[in-house]
């Protein structure tokens, strides 16, 4: 199977080329023109790998950055016209794999993206299984089983789940945990979302084995690597 790429750039030119030219590398390539849009995609479907601008008219890289990582692995190159070190650093902080300043050759653009690849595929075969108690899920399928049976979640709850797998053993807040910039509401929305997780995977949902509740701190999933 090809793998796919999200190119996300208001460079309606540059959308163009590179898209082109990975088409002819045998990568499938889904372009956006801009931050918000990006956001929506991402919402439902899943990829391979990101490339990602910095700057864009409604919104900045860095926090498109920060909302991916928030309940994906996905690898990221950035590109921007922002070549300064700081600016480097700032995205390497926030999450990007891999930074490339404007201009660049294709070509380095595209050897770059195969070392992520294959860094990320050899870190996915050792840690693709993720398992609590007699449930495991699959990063790689985004599937939960137990004893060899699928379990149906909704894709909020996938979404959720994925949040705590990604952060195991380690507590999230809410606030973390939400999809959206927050309010009131949707850290109800969290809480909601834990407590039908809990109905599907706990034996006691009201005394939680797997997904703990830190008292005034959030929640955190208790499991192993398999």
């Amino acid at each position: 199977m090809k793998k796919t790429i999200l190119l996300v750039d208001d460079d309606q030119r540059l959308r163009e080329l590179l898209k082109d030219y990975l088409n002819e590398k045998n990568f499938q390539v889904f372009t956006s023109e801009d931050f918000n849009e990006a956001k929506e995609i991402l919402e439902f479907f899943l990829f391979d790998l990101i490339i990602l601008d910095r700057m864009m008219p409604t919104g900045d890289g860095i926090d498109l950055i920060k909302h991916i990582k928030k309940s994906s692995q996905t690898p990221i190159i950035m590109l921007t016209a922002m070549g300064e070190n700081n600016e480097k650093i700032k995205g390497l902080k926030t999450g990007t794999d891999d930074y490339l300043s404007k201009p660049f050759e294709p070509e380095e653009l595209y050897l770059r993206i195969e070392n992520l690849l294959k860094l990320y595929e050899n870190i996915n075969q050792t840690e693709s299984l993720i398992s609590f108690g007699n449930y495991i899920y699959d990063t790689k399928t985004n599937s939960l089983q137990l004893n060899n049976k699928e379990v149906y979640l909704t894709e909020g709850e996938n979404s959720l789940l994925l949040k705590l797998i990604n952060n195991k053993n380690n507590t999230l807040s809410r606030e973390e945990l939400t999809d959206k910039e927050f309010d009131e509401s949707e850290l109800r929305k969290v809480d909601v979302g834990i407590t039908r997780l809990r109905q599907k995977i706990e034996k006691t949902p009201k005394q939680p084995k797997y997904i703990k509740t830190m008292r005034g701190k959030g929640y955190m999933l208790i499991c192993k690597e398999i």
